[in-house]
């Protein structure tokens, strides 16, 4: 009902404005006349540039005179004739003049020849080549006569150069007339044929070669006389043309301007049948409404009622849409509200490795969308960079991470979740990145849940955390399928800590186990300690090697260590443990079997003798401690 109201309304407006708007119609006409024909009414214009069944209007009659052909423009003159003529009798006089002055010295010739010959026998001749007369007792020699002549006769070639020029520009020459004489008989035969025929002119030859142009200029020159004239009436007949076509192109000026008021009356005349039509429609629906929406009538008084919640509900919506959209427009700022600084230490923890200089020494994050993150380097200070363009795609991944976890931090969430965060991430930023995770307290009190595909990630990781917390570590193996799809889980995998597995074979009894498993625990261990060292300060130590492709021994290297620890132990208390530690260790005899076994790679072999459960227990104990030691030097 309400759209049937509005469709009244609507025609009501049309009918109630339909006066005004045909007034304004006739203004439009009026204008247009004035600018098709100043004086005349619209009709006496239209009527002017279109005409009627009887009598052609302007506009079709000019575009009749520009629909007929448009004369052709032969473009030949007498005067190129003449100046093609000339130029030919010209050349011929140059050829005839290098000829006459040629054949004048034609004698010459002979003697050029005869010189020539001559010189062709002085290579190496000691005697004259007619007489055999040595050449120290003639009285002139005939070598140098020869010369001397071929010397002055030099400008001959100079003439039979010219000659030949001559005869060439001659030929070039007879070759541009006989084409343009050519053309020009081909045009009088289309254009003037009755001139033509009465004149009976000589026929060309098929190729300028030839004397065919005497019988054109022998005598009074008839012939070429009358070919200049019919010229001339092709130059008239071009003449004409020329001011035809200028004549058109002010008539398609004229054609232009009067189709563009022929389009603008046909718009008028387009928008009189909109009104009309318009207006009878409108004049119909209000003549129908009444009788066709009685009853759609009384259904928009009971409309009323859904119209005022709707109105009361869009005013609400218009109320709250801007408090909406203030609220989107601050919301970026909220969500990064203080992560930039954290971010950044994390991103330079991640990347602890780094030259100095690639720290970050400020970060800033989008406020508004398409921002862009800026990075200022440690070494480049006041100075911004787009870090998506100068980040390489591995450094991208720990800013990610690093906007990621600040974010998890600033919020005190419980709990941060790393699926698989190392991929694509090479083992420099990995160390740096679960160093962070595990060692710097960042994530105390969270419980941390790290999924990988990198096992030897994974089994570094459980090292280098002790083996108290790698103790409290819960892991879980995800297993391949054997066939039939469904996941496989491994809720209690073997652990990979090298002191937890070697405390459990000790506690089994299982001496050989604990040693094995012993050595690469003392291994990772002095790694660990030696890192710290050379961090802070001198890391190198002198190995004995017994011969000069013998690995070091396990039993040397925690000797040079605990050496070059106890020196440090006044500055950094917490050396001491690391010391006892090594003291402990090293209080097995370095010549017992057990060392034996450690120095020697623990690989599979027959042993005649036991090994000590007292000296393994003591060993395995030492690395307990070493291992403390290591975690406590790590964390400060």
């Amino acid at each position: 009902m309400k759209l049937a109201r509005e469709k009244l309304a609507a025609s009501e407006q049309t009918v109630n404005s339909y006066a005004e708007r045909i007034e304004a119609h006739r203004r439009d006409q009026a204008a247009l006349a004035e600018t098709i024909l100043a004086g005349q009414n619209y009709e006496a214009a239209c009527k002017w540039l279109l005409g009627t069944d009887d009598e052609p209007g302007r506009l079709p009659t000019i575009q009749a005179q520009l629909d007929a052909p448009s004369p052709t423009i032969q473009g030949f003159t007498a005067d190129r004739l003449t100046q093609l003529l000339s130029a030919r009798e010209h050349a011929m006089q140059q050829w005839s003049d290098a000829s006459r002055m040629l054949a004048v010295r034609a004698g010459e010739v002979s003697y050029a020849q005869l010189y020539e010959a001559v010189l062709a026998l002085a290579e190496g001749a000691d005697s004259c080549p007619a007489c055999g007369t040595d050449l120290t007792h003639v009285r002139n020699n005939p070598f140098d006569r020869a010369r001397a002549g071929l010397q002055e006769l030099a400008d001959l070639a100079v003439l039979q150069q010219q000659e030949v020029a001559g005869q060439q520009a001659l030929s070039e020459a007879t070759r541009a007339l006989w084409l343009q004489m050519v053309d020009v008989m081909a045009a009088l035969r289309a254009t003037c044929q009755a001139e033509f025929g009465a004149v009976q002119l000589p026929a060309l030859p098929g190729t300028h070669a030839g004397e065919w142009l005497g019988q054109w200029t022998e005598g009074e020159q008839p012939a070429w006389n009358n070919l200049l004239r019919l010229v001339g009436l092709v130059e008239q007949q071009d003449a004409a043309a020329r001011r035809a076509r200028n004549e058109r192109e002010q008539l398609v000026i004229e054609r232009n301007r009067l189709d563009g008021h022929r389009l603008a009356v046909e718009r008028l005349r387009t928008t009189a049948e909109a009104l009309q039509k318009e207006y009878g429609e409108a004049q119909l629906t209000i003549t129908q409404f009444e009788e066709a929406n009685r009853e759609l009538i009384a259904a928009v008084e009971s409309e009323k009622d859904i119209i005022a919640l709707n109105q009361r509900i869009k005013a609400a919506y218009d109320e709250y849409l801007p408090v909406l959209h203030g609220y989107l427009g601050t919301l970026p700022a909220q969500l990064i509200q203080g992560l930039a600084e954290q971010a950044k230490d994390l991103y330079n923890a991640f990347n602890r490795g780094d030259h100095g200089n690639d720290k970050l020494n400020g970060l800033w994050l989008p406020i508004a969308e398409n921002g862009k993150i800026e990075i200022e380097f440690v070494g480049s200070l006041g100075v911004r960079y787009d870090a998506l363009v100068v980040l390489s795609e591995g450094h991208i991944r720990c800013l990610g991470l690093a906007i990621l976890l600040a974010k998890n931090i600033e919020q005190h969430c419980p709990v941060v979740i790393f699926d698989d965060v190392v991929n694509a991430i090479d083992d420099e930023h990995r160390d740096g990145i679960w160093r962070t995770f595990f060692e710097d307290g960042r994530l105390d009190g969270k419980q941390v849940i790290l999924t990988s595909h990198a096992e030897e990630f994974l089994l570094r990781i459980q090292q280098e955390l002790g083996a108290v917390r790698a103790g409290e570590i819960r892991r879980y193996k995800f297993l391949p399928h054997a066939g039939e799809h469904e996941l496989r889980v491994d809720a209690d995998p073997p652990i990979k800590n090298y002191v937890l597995l070697a405390q459990q074979a000790l506690n089994a009894d299982e001496k050989r186990d604990g040693l094995r498993h012993t050595r690469p625990a003392i291994e990772s261990l002095t790694d660990q300690l030696w890192t710290w060292m050379g961090r802070r300060g001198d890391g190198r130590l002198e190995l004995k090697l017994p011969g000069p492709r013998s690995p070091w021994e396990l039993n040397n290297k925690c000797l040079k260590l605990r050496s070059a620890l106890n020196r440090m132990s006044a500055q950094y208390p917490n050396v001491v443990a690391a010391v006892a530690a090594l003291d402990k260790l090293l209080s097995v005899n370095g010549v017992s079997i057990e060392w034996g076994y450690l120095n020697s790679g623990t690989h599979d072999s027959q042993r005649d003798q036991e090994f000590d459960r007292a000296a393994v227990r003591t060993i395995v104990e030492a690395v307990v401690a070493l291992d403390q030691a290591a975690v406590a030097l790590r964390n400060g």
